[in-house]
């Protein structure tokens, strides 16, 4: 961490105490990134970007207020207390809220790869480059690669305060995103994905090539399916996107504001027997490891429903205060200048035993969902109703057939909970697109499907 962040906070600290604060603490968070994006054999955009910021919070005559700064100049410093002594005064609700003591042990973390700040210009450009290559000669019928970029990227957090605690941690990765258009007749499909890595050597620009090319291929002459009521399984991709849109409902705040359709039902059943979901905060060696949340609690597995059983919500240091329970390590602020909410870690469906050509086997005839769009406007969070642009395949006697597109599935996100029928085995957070909210591939009995 630079030296002139840490002159900062010291000095921060020393004046608030001067200040009349009772109790104080800062998060600090600090994102650099640079990128490269290709077309046409041609570097088209090179990006360099640097953001840091610093929150303070302090305890000042019984209520606790904010401030926020991208200055670290001492000059700044009185402007930082005052303005958090401004914010105590026009708070009209009085919370018990406190800074954290923090635990007396934090998990070790691994999420920073000395390979990869060996990462250059040059070196990301070619990648692009031999990516964009590789996909436009995969089958004549790929007629433009519209995005093929390489990143890279460095982020830093520190939260310390006035109780001792003292949180630090470091990471980066690469990541590598390419989207593509394939043409048949007048048929016109596109495909996009993404990857990370933590060595460079991970990349394997064939894998990616023909990963994406296989996809887009596969979709050309995609039409609709008579509307109908029928057996679908969802694909992994799809199912963890229908999964990450309805995670608010399982946080204690939403459920105390009465957003959240979970409100008094801890203990109650949600699911059917074959659902368990579980909140984590470290899942082995991954690179989406989260040692502590925002407010210093260290990382945490949380078992939330337990064989369809809601057990427990996710909770931060506020929302625990107010049930009665300890904090679940899911405080999180979307940046140093964001509010502090709650927000999952690394949240998924437990694995089934089921692999995709068996769900196949057992749905006979239906529909294949490999993905689902339309995830702000078509869902309710409070209900869980959900109505959702999707495309897939066919699928005949336990084969996959024709592409789809133009339908929408539509259901409701608990009833689904109670009727999902077999989970699929290929939950993975140590593939290089895994992300913090995984689904297994689900077979559902029955689902709505409009199409022609």
């Amino acid at each position: 961490m630079d030296n002139k962040i840490k002159e900062f906070v010291e000095k921060l600290f020393s004046e608030a105490g001067k200040a009349g604060f009772e109790e104080y603490e800062v998060y600090f968070g600090s994102d650099n990134s640079i990128g490269v994006s290709v077309r046409e054999g041609k570097v088209i955009q090179y990006e360099n970007s640097d953001m840091a910021a610093l929150s303070f919070r302090g305890l000042y005559q019984g209520q606790m207020g904010y401030s926020f700064t991208e200055d670290f100049s001492e000059e700044q410093i009185p402007f930082l207390l005052e303005q958090a002594k401004d914010n105590c005064k026009v708070l009209e609700l009085k919370e018990s809220v406190t800074v954290y003591e923090g635990d007396k042990e934090y998990p070790e973390y691994s999420g920073f790869s000395e390979d990869l700040t060996q990462l250059r210009y040059e070196e990301m450009a070619n990648m692009a480059l031999e990516l964009e290559k590789k996909l436009l000669a995969y089958d004549s019928r790929i007629e433009a690669v519209d995005d093929c970029c390489v990143d890279y990227g460095y982020a830093e957090i520190l939260i310390r305060n006035s109780k001792g605690m003292q949180c630090f941690a470091a990471d980066n990765g690469m990541g590598v995103y390419v989207g593509c258009r394939a043409k048949e007749n007048e048929d016109v499909q596109t495909y996009g994905k993404s990857w990370s890595f933590m060595k460079r050597s991970d990349f394997d620009v064939d894998y990616c090539a023909k990963y994406v090319g296989e996809h887009v291929i596969a979709k050309l002459g995609a039409k609709p399916v008579p509307s109908v009521k029928t057996p679908v399984v969802l694909d992994k991709v799809a199912a963890r996107a229908l999964l990450a849109s309805f995670t608010g409902s399982f946080s204690a705040e939403a459920m105390q504001k009465g957003l959240s359709r979970l409100a008094g039902k801890v203990g109650e059943r949600i699911a059917n027997e074959k659902i368990t979901i579980i909140d984590e905060g470290m899942i082995g060696n991954s690179p989406l490891c989260i040692p502590f949340d925002s407010e210093g609690v260290g990382a945490k597995r949380t078992v939330v429903v337990d064989k369809g059983i809601f057990v427990s919500p996710l909770h931060n240091r506020k929302t625990a205060l107010v049930d009665g329970v300890e904090s679940t390590g899911n405080g999180f602020r979307g940046s140093a200048k964001g509010s502090l909410g709650v927000s999952p870690t690394n949240f998924h469906l437990e694995n089934g035993t089921a692999s995709l050509e068996e769900l196949f086997s057992k749905m006979g005839n239906g529909v294949y969902i490999t993905s689902v769009a339309g995830l702000h406007a078509g869902i309710n969070g409070v209900s869980g109703d959900f109505s959702l642009m999707a495309e897939g395949f066919t699928v005949e006697n336990g084969k996959v057939g024709r592409p789809v597109n133009q339908i929408t599935i539509a259901d409701n996100f608990f009833e689904m909970l109670m009727k999902i029928d077999t989970l699929g085995n290929d939950v993975d957070y140590y593939a290089n697109d895994a992300g913090h909210v995984q689904s297994p591939c689900l077979l559902i009995p029955d689902v709505s499907v409009s199409g022609e």
